[in-house]
Parts: structure tokens; C-alpha cells; sequence
């Protein structure tokens, strides 16, 4: 399957990628999640990535700080100082206590210490898409040849995935879509994708993948958390699944 505009760097996307590292069994985006999906036999991984309010990627999914940390309010409002100081691990369980929001840089490190993919997602804070892909890009580029077939990004935000393919072509994007609405094909075309990473439950049937495969793009649907769908999906033509339940997939894949 090849695309016929641009070329980019090819990843090597496996059969299973876990969803913000290993979520289901420690606390997600976080440094002990990607060594527990490592621990698992996880070979990518789905993170997230947006911005400090001094401009630094860092990996976390929500805008605010509510859920996942010993604070609230918005992500974009603290330094990365002052975001390093928070407790990014007790929410989950007392634990991981103490566990910090890594920056990108520190999770790329990581990850190629474990010999890891990246699929980053990237969560723009409003009115930030153009920023947050020119920050990311900033930190990626240095490490080029070490992860040109091991990073591919994604985004719901289309102005993103144009600031992706305008700065840096050649690393893939893919488009992530809560359902096929109607313009989802002109923009995965017009942005020259590489993938669709749509929620699993658009896709009911062969007819479904098939629509997308048929077009030379790759279908990574989220997040599945059950073995037995995991294995439809993958029979019917999926490339890969996003999933929270590591433990549950990963063992001899889905074949």
C-alpha cells in the first residue's frame, strides 16, 4: 500500500499499540506507564503531547489538570517548573505517588531506551495548534534518525496535522476521527495521510475498513479494550488497535 503525494518515513506500526502506555494497570502518560507496557511486551505506544504555558511539550492528555494530578485548572496556565512539582500518580492509586508529567523529551528518551514506537497524538490548548506542532517538531527533529519508522503522529485537530505537513512532511500523520463524517476522506487526502484512527465502534464490518484501506490508507481504530473485537477488527483488515487493556491483548498478539 503506498500513497502517491509526498513521501514520508514508513513506520513499523505493530498489531497492538498501547493507549497513553500501560493505562489500565498504572497511571497514563506517565513515565511508569510506558515502562509497565515495555514490561508487557508493548512495542508502541499512544501518547499525548501539549503545551506548558513556557512552551514545552509535555505529555498529558487533558486540558486541565483535574483528573490526573493533585491540582486543576487549565494544563497551559503552568510552567513546566511548576507542572513538575504536581502529583501525577496518586489519582490512579497512592502507589505511584509522586510519579511527575514528563516533558517530550524525557519520553522519547525513554522510549528509545526500551526500543519503543511512538504514536503521538497531539492535544493542542486553544488557539495553540500551530505552536504545539512547531515546539513538538523542534524536539523530534533531534532525533531523526532514530525514529523515522518508529513515530507517527495523529490529531483530531486538522489545523494541526497542516502545520505537520507543512513544517515536517516527511514524518506520517493520521487523522483521528470520532465517526466518518462527511469531509473526513478530503482531509485525510488533502493532508496526505497515512492513516485513519477512527473509534472502533464506526467500524461494524469489512465494508467499513474496506472503504478506508481501499483509498491506500491504513485503519487504527481506538480504543479497544477486548480481545475478541481486537481480533475481528484485525481479521477484517485493521493495521492496528489502540488499546487501555495491555494485559489482555498482548499476550501472542491477536492472531
Amino acid at each position: 500500500m503506498s500513497n502517491i503525494l509526498a513521501p514520508f518515513f514508513t513506520p513499523l506500526v505493530p498489531e497492538i499499540i498501547g493507549h497513553r502506555g500501560a493505562c489500565n494497570s498504572t497511571p497514563e502518560n506517565t513515565i511508569v506507564s510506558i515502562l509497565r507496557a515495555a514490561k508487557l511486551g508493548a512495542k508502541w505506544l499512544e501518547l499525548d503531547v501539549r503545551l506548558s504555558s513556557d512552551k514545552v511539550p509535555v505529555i498529558f492528555h487533558d486540558d486541565t489538570l483535574d483528573r490526573t494530578t493533585n491540582s486543576y485548572g487549565l494544563v497551559n496556565k503552568l510552567t513546566l517548573k511548576s507542572l513538575k512539582q504536581l502529583d501525577a500518580g496518586s489519582w490512579y492509586d497512592t502507589s505511584f505517588s509522586g510519579e511527575q508529567i514528563p516533558t517530550l523529551l524525557e519520553t522519547i528518551n525513554q522510549c528509545l531506551k526500551l526500543g519503543l514506537g511512538i504514536n503521538l497524538e497531539i492535544k493542542p490548548n486553544l488557539g495553540e495548534a500551530q505552536e504545539t506542532v512547531r515546539a513538538t517538531i523542534s524536539v523530534i527533529q533531534e532525533f531523526k534518525q532514530k525514529l523515522k519508522n518508529n513515530m507517527l503522529f495523529s490529531s483530531f485537530n486538522v489545523s494541526c496535522l497542516q502545520e505537520l505537513l507543512n513544517l515536517a512532511p516527511e514524518w506520517p500523520r493520521g487523522l483521528l476521527l470520532n465517526n466518518f463524517n462527511s469531509d473526513w476522506l478530503d482531509c485525510a487526502r488533502s493532508l496526505n495521510c497515512y492513516s485513519v484512527h477512527p473509534n472502533f465502534e464506526c467500524m461494524k464490518n469489512s465494508t467499513d475498513i474496506n472503504a478506508v484501506t481501499n483509498l491506500g490508507l491504513y485503519v487504527i481504530p481506538y480504543t479497544v479494550n477486548d480481545r475478541s473485537t481486537a481480533m475481528h477488527l484485525l481479521h477484517l483488515g485493521a493495521k492496528s488497535i489502540i488499546t487501555d487493556n495491555l494485559e489482555a491483548l498482548i499476550p501472542n498478539q491477536c492472531k
